[in-house]
């Protein structure tokens, strides 16, 4: 299915782009950014032409409003814009409503908007996407617009209407430049997701050479034609799995953007989202464990054969050969590679052998599944919505922060009766309320302050030597583009995107463009000094007053995944789980723990911890598989009761994890022993019910302090114990944080 037709428009420009690229061989590098600089800086000079036309009093808000917008992937331009006028209406109502309520009491005024950005950052750090900047949008909105009425509350209803006005120009202009100059690819998401799909089985297909796989996999550009990174603080990519699972997230902010801009991928858009989090459930498969299991028998060692044949398949395909397109030959060769899996398992009696085929047939499994749920929405399949992990640690840390940023500022604007403190709190509350949607805001503050840090200087040329020789509106874009040019071309570079968007957005805050234009020398000077103190307040709350503790962080992380796992063996066997939705949201917090954990350990201790992660779903799967082998009709009651007996040991999971794993490896060899006194039908399942009870005790046995409540990530980094192996048990009445009983 080709959605693009091969003659489109675009080949025509085919040659033109060969010669560049011939002539000049740095130009394939930099034409992304140069492009999507050139159509930013059209854009801006579009919205603020059209601002002094209509006269509006802010013009300079509708160039704000484009370097927010803008995005070089069409589809998120498209998401951000309509959530940014979302935000704006709505805070523009709360801007109103709080006026009119406290008109005449400062101190109640300065409550109530601390207490609502303290709200929207924290719902912001809950939400996903460009709905978490619609919420902090909503709060930073009710400051911009109170400003210019503090002085004149019965201003505040124009001064909504005006800040409306010029977002909405903005928007206009974003969107009419993009769509315009761009060439809609929705093929392009959908070969993204097939080169992912190819990029993860070369590397199940060669599990022992890494070297092997990091040269078979490919980096995916995004529609700018660039890697997915634009504005994004990304995953530390330590090693290629880590790098494979950052390429597969990366793909559902990637399917998002999409479904906003093409209607076709829309309508599949929660297909190719399901199959892309089962991808991500696949690699949680690659660990240790699976990969150097010795092969000691020749079933084992045909079973890993099968399985390497069948992903080395998927790998070797032509490219122009989509997966998604037509998946039928694909899923008969896998259908194919489990039947001979299952008959391996009925010619083998020895226990861990099956185990081991088990979970090589569960790999195929998750294979064929994710190929079901990318086929499309003619597959009138039942697809649960996936849930996004609402971490309200870190939610309620930003919304703490959001609080006490505002109160700060507004009394400190109270009590020194600056004239400029109102200023200050346009820099201050929204900067907060922007990097509240940042999994790692005090880190990111550092950044954005000193982007913001930059725009000062480069304000103050712009304002002093630049502007006052300008006559007319072409050279006033010009001056403009040359100032702005910077911060829009290094957002394009992951390790400085927050810098270059707090110099960009704040640059325009920064020079004082009006309609018609004045210059006040005194002016100016107490704007620069209101956004340096500004900037130090924003670093002195996320980094001083209210720090992250990304070690705590981890462990309260590695906690929830074991309290899942142990809720989902402990879950009444006839009450349905969807595996997917619960391996999704592990998978989410494993990220964060990724995110987190490598800012304060060495990559060494990230790898260990990663794994142990891995492993942890990886006996939630094993734990699934449980659960639906214990219904089976040909499965014996007797063996069916043992089964849920040995589930009802996950309730020592965090306490004692050996007691759990002896308790399952002896009800696996229980089983086992009566097997050959059953019905027939009941031999395959039931052995497998074994091999699961099997590799459930394995995994455990494995990373008994991942599992512990009093293990070493749950320790602060220097009390004794906290850097110990997670292969260590925790020995019986060790109490917490490693204190020594009395």
């Amino acid at each position: 299915m080709r959605l693009i037709p091969p003659g489109s428009a675009l080949s025509l420009s085919t040659p033109l782009i060969r010669f560049g690229n011939v002539a000049f061989p740095k130009w394939k590098i930099i034409r992304p950014t140069a492009a999507y600089a050139a159509r930013v800086l059209l854009a801006l000079g579009l919205a603020l032409f059209l601002s002094f036309y209509f006269q509006l009093q802010t013009p300079m808000s509708s160039v704000t409003t484009v370097l927010i917008v803008a995005n070089p992937v069409v589809g998120a331009m498209v998401s951000k814009s309509f959530w940014r006028i979302f935000g704006t209406v709505i805070g523009a109502a709360g801007a109103i409503v709080l006026m009119a309520l406290f008109p005449q009491s400062p101190l109640l005024y300065f409550l109530g908007l601390s207490l609502i950005i303290g709200i929207a950052c924290c719902v912001s750090t809950l939400l996903r996407f460009f709905k978490a900047y619609a919420a902090v949008l909503t709060g930073y909105t009710i400051v911009l617009i109170s400003v210019s009425a503090f002085s004149e509350p019965d201003h505040i209803f124009m001064s909504a209407m005006s800040r409306l006005s010029a977002v909405t120009v903005g928007i206009v202009c974003t969107a009419v430049v993009f769509l315009v100059t761009s060439v809609s690819h929705p093929e392009r998401i959908l070969r993204q997701v097939d080169q992912t799909l190819r990029n993860i089985t070369a590397r199940f297909s060669h599990p022992a050479d890494l070297e092997g796989a990091v040269a078979g996999s490919t980096l995916m550009p995004d529609d700018s034609g660039q890697p997915l990174s634009f504005r994004a603080m990304t995953v530390t990519s330590y090693d290629e799995r880590a790098r494979l699972l950052s390429q597969a997230n990366a793909l559902v902010e990637a399917i998002e953007y999409a479904a906003a801009d093409n209607f076709a991928i829309g309508r599949r858009a929660r297909g190719l989202h399901a199959g892309v989090a089962r991808l991500l459930g696949l690699l949680s498969t690659h660990h240790p464990i699976w990969e150097d299991v010795p092969l000691d028998t020749p079933h084992s060692a045909e079973a890993r054969r099968i399985v390497q044949e069948v992903m080395a398949l998927f790998a070797a395909t032509p490219p122009e050969n989509l997966h998604l397109d037509d998946p039928g030959d694909m899923r008969a060769r896998i259908a194919a590679a489990i039947a001979r899996l299952d008959e391996l398992t009925e010619q083998t009696q020895d226990l861990p052998t099956i185990a081991f085929i088990d979970n090589e047939r569960d790999i195929l499994d998750q294979l064929r599944a994710a190929l079901d749920d990318f086929v499309g929405p003619q597959q009138r399949v039942r697809r649960l919505p996936l849930k996004a992990y609402f971490d309200w640690p870190a939610a309620l840390r930003n919304g703490a922060r959001g609080v006490c940023v505002t109160l700060l500022g507004c009394l400190a604007w109270y009590v020194l009766r600056w004239s400029n403190g109102a200023t200050m709190l346009t820099y201050l509350i929204p900067a907060s309320c922007l990097l509240a949607t940042s999994p790692l805001a005090s880190r990111a503050s550092t950044m954005f302050a000193s982007g913001t840090l930059v725009a000062i200087p480069a304000a103050f040329i712009c304002q002093t030597y630049m502007l006052p020789r300008i006559d007319g509106y072409p050279l006033l874009w010009l001056a403009l583009s040359v100032c702005l040019l910077p911060g829009i071309w290094i957002q394009f570079h992951p390790r400085h995107a927050m810098r270059g968007f707090g110099y960009a957005v704040f640059f325009n805050a920064m020079v004082q463009i009006r309609n018609p234009i004045s210059y006040d020398d005194i002016s100016l000077m107490n704007l620069w000094l209101s956004y340096l103190i500004a900037l130090v307040g924003l670093v002195l709350v996320f980094r001083v007053i209210l720090p992250a503790d990304h070690r705590l962080d981890t462990g309260r992380l590695v906690m929830s995944i074991v309290r899942a796992t142990e809720h989902l063996a402990c879950r009444p066997i006839h009450r349905q789980v969807d595996w997917m939705v619960w391996e999704n949201l592990q998978m989410q917090k494993i990220l964060r723990l990724i995110q987190r954990f490598s800012l304060v350990a060495p990559p060494r201790r990230v790898y260990e911890v990663t794994d142990a992660a891995f492993i942890a779903v990886s006996l939630g799967r094993v734990v699934a598989r449980l659960r639906g082998l214990a219904q089976n009709p040909a499965v014996h009651q007797d063996d069916r009761d043992r089964t849920r007996a040995a589930l009802a040991a996950f309730r020592h999971l965090r306490s004692r994890p050996g007691l759990t794993a002896t308790t399952l490896r002896e009800t696996a060899q229980a089983i086992m022993t009566h097997v050959e006194g059953r019905h027939a039908a009941s031999h395959v399942p039931t052995r497998r019910i074994a091999a699961c009870l099997e590799q459930a005790s394995l995994l455990l046995d494995a990373i008994p302090g991942f599992f512990h409540t009093h293990g070493p990530l749950q320790l602060a980094a220097d009390m004794p114990g906290a850097d110990n192996r997670l292969t260590l048990a925790i020995p019986p009445g060790t109490p917490l944080f490693g204190m020594k009983a009395a």
